[in-house]
């Protein structure tokens, strides 16, 4: 029979092994991968579909919405950071007035050196030179062609180049690159901030292939 001292003892050793078994849990490495967008919503797409977005869609849900195919976001999203990274980062201007995106833009924008546009966007902003607020920018990376339609409307008459997120309901005109995403879903903008922010830095060159920033999803999100 073990003494008093050896039972307290065991119970110490218990307790440590369950605290390293919750730090092994919380330093789990997430990387980018199909399956995390899918845990995010990426793939959650509207009830209705374009044309246009018809070759990113995998299936409809049996909830009635269709379903993007997420190997394809993943795929845009590297075509769009080698794009984003020919212009000098404070030359772009990543904008929405969506709600659910102003974290994320601000939390991309400050460990990359882009420009945040969140709230209202100010008409004139990039075509009127006389206004305070006048920005000359390079390339416009927006989350929804048709919610931020004014941007888009003023970056397409000053002929600057346009990325937009897309959703199945999406027909982008003006825009030269889609990705294509839950434009809409809290969780899905965090998580695709979070991954474009990475692969623009792992394109730089800042971080190596299988590295990540220091920075959860959920600072890229609105609570």
């Amino acid at each position: 029979m073990s003494s008093k001292g050896e039972k307290e003892e065991s119970d110490e050793e218990t307790e440590e092994e369950v605290e390293k078994k919750s730090e092994t849990i919380v330093e789990e490495k997430v990387d980018i991968t199909p399956e995390l967008l899918i845990k995010y919503r990426v793939n959650y797409g509207r009830r209705t579909k374009t044309t246009f977005s018809e070759k990113y869609i995998y299936k409809s849900h049996p909830r009635g919405f269709f379903l993007i195919d997420v190997t394809k976001s993943l795929e845009r999203m590297r075509v769009a950071v080698k794009f984003l990274g020919r212009f000098p980062s404070d030359r772009v201007l990543i904008c929405s007035a969506r709600e659910y995106a102003e974290k994320g833009i601000k939390k991309m924008c400050e460990l990359i050196g882009m420009v945040p546009i969140t709230g209202r966007f100010l008409p004139g902003t990039l075509t009127n030179y006389v206004l305070r607020e006048h920005r000359e920018v390079s390339l416009v990376f927006v989350v929804d062609h048709a919610y931020d339609r004014q941007i888009v409307s003023e970056a397409a008459k000053m002929k600057i180049p346009i990325v937009s997120l897309c959703d199945t309901n999406s027909f982008p005109r003006y825009v030269d690159l889609t990705v294509p995403a839950n434009n809409k879903g809290r969780t899905s903008l965090a998580v695709t901030f979070w991954c474009l922010t990475i692969l623009y830095l792992r394109e730089r060159g800042s971080l190596g292939e299988d590295e990540v920033v220091d920075v959860p999803i959920e600072d890229f999100m609105v609570s």
